[in-house]
């Protein structure tokens, strides 16, 4: 019996490395899971906070948008959302989303001021054609006319050409649409930035209201 009680010894002191071990590892594997379960919820919390930040952000754009574009809701007009904007003709075209089908030529705004003219529409969407393109559009500086007919995308500044070289443009006056084409007077376009002399030439470069980098909500005027 005495021979035995080493053996027995060990047997005893194995059983209970055993019972200690899965205790071990069991409490472990709890803890594990615990912490699984806490990130897991910890980042749930985190997208969930980061998605209502985004649509208040959304909502706060689309509010101020709207309180903006007030200004011509006396006019018939449809209200869109930029749908497409390619990168190789960032400046030229976009497609915009509709809720009614709108007319060719219409004019396209948004709270600051014109943004370009519907080329081509369907029922859901409408082209756009953008002021930035390729497009010449008669224009009103203060008392004086000219033709806005290029758009300089590294100084993100309109060029003004055929203007009276014996009327002094001033920095600053605002240009607007002149109402001598087949496009409704007094749309606002921007501000003179600076002028120039080339020639017998005068040349206006215009600031645009307008941030064509960033468009959003835009107003189709029938």
């Amino acid at each position: 019996m005495n021979k035995m009680r080493p053996a027995l010894n060990i047997v005893a002191v194995l059983f209970l490395f055993i019972i200690t071990h899965n205790a071990i590892m069991t409490a472990l594997g709890n803890t594990l899971s615990f912490f699984r379960e806490n990130n897991r919820k910890v980042l749930y919390d985190v997208t969930l906070k980061r998605e209502n930040e985004h649509l208040k952000q959304i909502i706060s754009e689309y509010e101020k948008s709207m309180a903006n574009l007030k200004i011509y809701e006396d006019h018939p007009h449809v209200l869109g959302k930029i749908a497409i904007r390619n990168i190789y003709d960032f400046y030229d075209f976009l497609i915009i989303a509709v809720d009614n089908k709108v007319e060719n030529n219409s004019l396209v705004l948004n709270e600051h001021g014109l943004v370009g003219i519907v080329e081509d529409s369907n029922k859901t969407t409408a082209k756009v054609k953008l002021l930035t393109g390729k497009i010449k559009l008669s224009v009103k500086i203060g008392e004086t006319f000219g033709m806005l007919d290029l758009y300089d995308k590294t100084n993100k500044e309109f060029i003004i050409h055929n203007i009276d070289n014996y009327k002094k443009i001033e920095i600053g006056t605002e240009v607007t649409t002149s109402g001598l084409q087949e496009i409704a007077a007094d749309i606002p376009i921007g501000k003179v930035k600076r002028t120039e002399q080339k020639g017998v030439e005068q040349i206006v470069y215009v600031e645009p209201f307008v941030d064509f980098d960033s468009l959003n909500y835009l107003m189709v005027l029938s």
